[in-house]
């Protein structure tokens, strides 16, 4: 495993504790295994695959603690230790399944379960994550609880956590990392930046912040915590089926149930034909659904002739209703359609009124109105900020852009804007706009003396599809 790595992203505590299973494990695999097998050949091979995690050798330490799961079924420090095997071996779902079924057997240790949030955040099972820490925030510490809960994504539980544990009397330097780190992850980078220096060279400041900066940036859950972590995730097809915990039933469930009363036996005498003959059929009563109905008599003339208005006449029909026969031309309307929508209204604004407008931007002389997006530490840190901000949102490309300096009691900080707003109306239009869709912004006047260190064009006009 890459401890150097690790070291970097100030997870030692959190990350270490969880690849080398040593911590608290211990005492688990040497507890007597309850299923038949080899205990004391399950119990080396435990030991020989704890030392090779301390080598960095996570695939031999696979194999080593299968042999010892095979041996020992249902020791729960065993499969505990597979898990965090195949853990750090990158594969996610077996270390998933392993230590599901340690904790089934009462592995409920802060390491088993840290691991085992770790292989549900890779597999992209955020809720599942945040619900198994919740359940047992009473047993992992706080400073791995509040980091493990930004990897879940859950930053609001995180920050609170974290803020907490950091400010609380006699607080370690590692936990005011994690607390900076899940600041970072956040999107809080000047306030993980103060809290990060406080136990930091400037030097190695700013390597831990690029280091931060690109693993927050990474989008693939299984690279990110295999990063984490100092190994490659690998493709997985599960645990092997023959250490599957349902194949070795706990002995004191497997007894079965005495009898409480003999069988009763089929009787041998066959029975009466009788008694399988079916019922007679019943006849129905004709005389109650049939009735008769009299007619009067027609009454005839002399001559014998029946008066025709007297014979049965058939009875009207109703007023025929005609089709028209001219089709539709058009369907009809419903109410209300035909008219902009809030949304379309927006679109049409932002494309015939705010983008002409801010094609006129000039940087060597800026004025009129901005939208700041965030300030940050380094002109590079900006640039590369307002790249990754245009990827996540494609209406802010249709905007230039610009960076300036800005001194704030004593530190620099770089601006990242966007420009060539007329108006305040128009910038609080685009700041609102942003903001609807999870962009922290506010807008401020541009007063003519700014120097633009940098400044980015406008694109072409492009707006996000509906």
């Amino acid at each position: 495993m890459n401890r150097k790595l690790l070291k970097k992203l100030a997870l030692s505590g959190f990350v270490l504790g969880v690849a080398t299973g040593c911590s608290g494990m211990g005492k688990m695999a040497d507890a007597p295994s309850r299923a038949a097998g080899t205990p004391a050949l399950a119990a080396k091979s435990a030991d020989k695959a704890r030392a090779a995690l301390e080598a960095g050798k996570a695939s031999k330490a696979v194999g080593l603690a299968e042999a010892a799961v095979a041996g020992s079924p249902r020791d729960a420090g065993f499969r505990a230790l597979l898990g965090q095997a195949y853990l750090n071996d990158g594969r996610f779902a077996s270390a998933s399944a392993a230590l599901t079924e340690a904790m089934e057997l009462g592995a409920t240790d802060s390491n088993t379960i840290l691991s085992l949030t770790l292989s549900q955040i890779a597999q992209g099972k955020n809720a599942e994550a945040v619900s198994l820490l919740t359940r047992h925030r009473d047993t992992v510490p706080a400073s791995d609880l509040g980091l493990a809960l930004a990897l879940a994504g859950d930053a609001e539980g995180s920050l609170y956590v974290l803020g907490q544990a950091a400010r609380a009397e006699g607080a370690e330097a590692r936990t005011r990392q994690n607390f900076a780190l899940a600041l970072a992850l956040s999107g809080r980078w000047a306030q993980a930046r103060i809290v990060a220096s406080q136990d930091l060279s400037l030097d190695k400041l700013e390597g831990r912040m690029a280091e931060w900066s690109k693993l927050a940036e990474q989008p693939n859950a299984q690279v990110r915590v295999a990063g984490l972590i100092g190994t490659e995730a690998q493709q997985d097809a599960g645990m092997p089926v023959r250490l599957a915990l349902s194949n070795f039933a706990d002995t004191q469930m497997a007894a079965a149930e005495p009898v409480s009363a003999p069988a009763v036996l089929a009787s041998a005498d066959p029975a009466p034909v009788a008694d399988y003959a079916p019922p007679p059929p019943v006849l129905a009563d004709a005389g109650s659904t049939i009735r008769s109905v009299e007619l009067p008599m027609p009454v005839r003339t002399k001559g014998g002739v029946v008066p025709v208005t007297e014979l049965p006449q058939p009875t009207p029909a109703g007023e025929m209703i005609l089709a028209e026969t001219a089709p539709y031309r058009a369907a009809p309307r419903a109410q209300g359609e035909g008219r902009i929508r809030p949304a379309q209204q927006q679109a049409l604004e932002l494309a015939t009124v705010l983008i002409p407008k801010a094609m006129g931007f000039d940087a060597k002389n800026p004025d009129g109105w901005a939208v700041q997006l965030g300030a940050y530490d380094s002109l590079a840190i900006a640039k590369e900020k307002w790249g990754t901000l245009k990827k996540r949102n494609n209406m802010l490309g249709n905007f230039p852009a610009s960076s300036h300096a800005a001194t704030i009691k004593g530190r620099t900080y770089y601006r990242l804007t966007v420009n060539g707003l007329a108006s305040r109306t128009d910038a609080t239009s685009l700041c609102n706009q942003l903001k609807a869709q999870g962009q922290t912004c506010f807008i401020r006047a541009m007063g003519g003396g700014e120097t633009i260190q940098w400044a980015a064009k406008a694109g072409s006009m492009r707006l996000a599809s509906r």
